[in-house]
Order: C-alpha cells, then sequence, then structure tokens
C-alpha cells in the first residue's frame, strides 16, 4: 500500500485557450426621406460578435476540466473508501489509469487507509493538442491532450486507520506531472478522460 500511495501522491491535474473572434459589419444607415433637418433615424444596433474557439482549444478547455476533476477525484474517492463505489472515477479516468485508481480505492478499503485533505493545483500548462483519430491502426490512435501539472500536495495527507499519517516525511510539497487526456469517442467532448501521468521531469515547480 505504502508504494501504491508513493505513487498515487508522486503521479496525480488551466489549459491555454485562444480564443478567436468572429467579426460582423453593421448595416448602413438608411437615407433620409425628407427634405426637412430633421436627423436621420440610426439603425439598429449589431449583435455583439460571439467569441469562437477553434476544435484545438475546445478539446483543451475540455480536458483542462477533465485534469482538475480527475485531481479533486483523488479526494472525493479516498475520504471514506469503505462507502466508495469502484465506479467512483469512471468519469474522470481511462485504461491504465483507471486500473492503477480502482486498484488504490481497493488498496484503501483493504488497509483502512484514508485521505485528508486536497492537491491543489498550482499552475497547469497546454503542451500539445493532437486531434489525430485512427482508431484502426495498432495500437489505435485518440485524440490526445498534454498538460504539464504543478501539482501542491502539500496539504494531502493519507492516514491509517488510527490516524496516523503514512505519506514520507520527506515527500516534497509539489509534484510535476505530464498528464494525457484521451478521448476515445471524439468529437464527443463529453468523453475525454485523464489516460496517463507520469513525473514531469523538465517542470520547474517550487517546494
Amino acid at each position: 500500500m505504502t508504494r501504491h500511495v508513493r505513487r498515487t501522491l508522486c503521479v496525480l491535474g488551466a489549459a491555454l485557450v485562444a480564443v478567436l473572434a468572429a467579426g460582423c459589419t453593421n448595416e448602413p444607415d438608411p437615407p433620409a426621406t425628407s427634405t426637412t433637418s430633421a436627423p436621420s433615424t440610426p439603425s439598429a444596433t449589431s449583435p455583439t460578435p460571439t467569441p469562437t474557439a477553434s476544435p484545438e482549444d475546445q478539446a483543451a478547455l475540455r480536458a483542462e476540466e477533465v485534469v482538475r476533476a480527475y485531481l479533486r477525484a483523488q479526494t472525493d474517492c479516498l475520504t471514506d473508501p469503505p462507502a466508495t463505489e469502484v465506479t467512483c472515477y469512471d468519469s474522470v479516468a481511462i485504461g491504465t489509469e483507471l486500473v492503477n485508481l480502482k486498484n488504490a480505492l481497493t488498496s484503501a478499503q483493504a488497509m483502512e487507509t484514508r485521505v485528508t485533505g486536497a492537491i491543489i493545483v498550482d499552475s497547469i500548462e497546454l503542451r500539445g493538442v493532437d486531434l489525430t483519430s485512427d482508431p484502426a491502426a495498432s495500437p489505435p490512435v485518440v485524440p490526445t491532450v498534454v498538460f504539464g501539472v504543478c501539482a501542491d500536495v502539500s496539504g494531502y495527507n493519507v492516514v491509517d486507520k488510527a490516524g496516523r499519517s503514512i505519506v514520507p516525511p520527506d515527500r516534497a510539497a509539489t509534484s510535476p506531472l505530464e498528464v494525457s487526456v484521451y478521448d476515445y469517442e471524439y468529437p464527443d467532448q463529453a468523453h475525454w478522460r485523464v489516460g496517463y501521468v507520469v513525473p514531469a521531469e523538465d517542470l520547474a515547480c517550487g517546494g
């Protein structure tokens, strides 16, 4: 359990969204219908342009929301393990990462451990968006968004059934992570899930 807790703490995660504005033009004022000096009636004001986002922007925004929900789930699903359903992580993770999280929950239930506190996002940067999809490839090519995340774990603790912390005392306050988010049902934006999390050795985080 201690080894798995280390991984959960070490590999737990705001995309830079470039919004493109769509322009519009005003209709010209109608000509005056009288020779008198009365002022012409102004035309109706055109509606404010609605910002639009590219598919990459939309994917990054949705994937960022999932990363943050994934980090919150590290507390939500492990605060009271006996009362937590095994499906707790299904809306935030997929594949190997989902298996790892379910194993963490099962271990917490068996070992009678629980977590306190929360993981805080110190910073999150967009590292790449690739919406290429080729499900017939081997392995399948899936739309992917990658983030670099500095996760503050200083207030996140794992305790045993007696309430004693089992977190190593030398744990760093902040963990640098590279988080890959996948959507196997793209372009449906509701299916972005965290699928791969590794330490980001090239990401400088405080603490």
